[in-house]
């Protein structure tokens, strides 16, 4: 029922309420209700102006869907979904997910990143986390709130329900598949003058540090916790796709401006997307359409 599954645009599915808090769309969730499809989700998070958005107009085969941004001030706010066709597996919908970004000064209330992050991992059978440049201890420091996955997931669960360690590994078995992407890479993927692997640069990482000091304990938090909570794990690195002047328009590019290394990394990005996402599950291993409305 393709019908059913396609939006001609992006709309917001968790939205900020008048009183700061988030609050589910209605109008999102009546298209949701709509899809008997199994549905595969993908959620995107990270911070503003690191090439989100772009990824995930990709994943649903358009230039233009999620607003991009050229300017010093965030487009998306709340959780915003698109729910289209999915491209590689016939009857089956993709919902696409992109998210306000992280640390936007605009926001007000630095609680919302916790949440905005906790609520992508739910509602998610993979989830891309968008970087720049490198990553490096600034990066795991912005990381900070994995480390509050399991206290938010605690508090959105059942009242009557145990919160004992037990609650990790319940939740974790359904846990999304996790991608790491590093936007404008411009080093060379070489560890002690030896050609690694993207995975291997992202797995050397996450590596953990030997003592039981303060500092080793906060610098492994992130880190432990990325290793816990998401065993499945891939890196991906790209290239600027054009010029500065040209990225302020990078929605009306056609891919001949762009360069042809980018092109290729997205590429491939997208066919690993698309193939290895699966169908999101929830508790107990049972596959859900949009009218399981209760993992929105």
């Amino acid at each position: 029922m393709a019908s059913e599954t396609l939006m001609e645009e992006p709309m917001c599915l968790i939205q900020n309420s008048t009183r700061g808090a988030l609050q589910v769309n209605p109008q999102a969730v009546k298209i949701l209700e709509g899809i008997t499809q199994p549905v595969v989700v993908v959620a995107n998070v990270g911070l503003s102006h690191t090439g989100k958005s772009y990824l995930m107009n990709s994943l649903a085969g358009k230039r233009k869907g999620f607003s991009l941004g050229s300017t010093i001030q965030s487009h998306i706010k709340g959780i915003w979904m698109w729910c289209v066709p999915h491209p590689g597996k016939p009857d089956h919908t993709l919902v696409l997910l992109d998210t306000e970004g992280l640390g936007d000064v605009e926001k007000g209330d630095p609680k919302r990143d916790p949440w905005i992050f906790t609520l992508a991992v739910l509602l998610s059978s993979t989830l891309v986390y968008n970087s720049k440049g490198t990553i490096d201890q600034d990066c795991m420091n912005k990381l900070h709130f994995v480390s509050e996955l399991s206290e938010h997931i605690k508090m959105k669960a059942d009242k009557g329900e145990e919160e004992d360690s037990a609650l990790d590994t319940e939740y974790i078995s359904f846990f999304p598949n996790f991608i790491w992407t590093v936007q404008d890479f411009t080093l060379d993927l070489e560890i002690d003058g030896k050609a690694v692997t993207e995975d291997e640069y992202l797995e050397r990482a996450l590596m953990l540090k030997k003592g039981r000091s303060r500092e080793v304990m906060e610098y492994n938090l992130p880190r432990q916790c990325i290793r816990d909570y998401f065993p499945t794990r891939k890196c991906f690195i790209f290239i600027r796709p054009a010029s500065e002047r040209d990225m302020k328009q990078l929605e009306s590019l056609s891919d001949s401006a762009l360069q042809p290394e980018f092109l290729e990394q997205s590429k491939r990005f997208c066919q690993y997307v698309l193939r290895e996402s699966k169908v999101k599950m929830l508790k107990g291993g049972h596959h859900i359409n949009g009218r399981s409305t209760s993992w929105a």
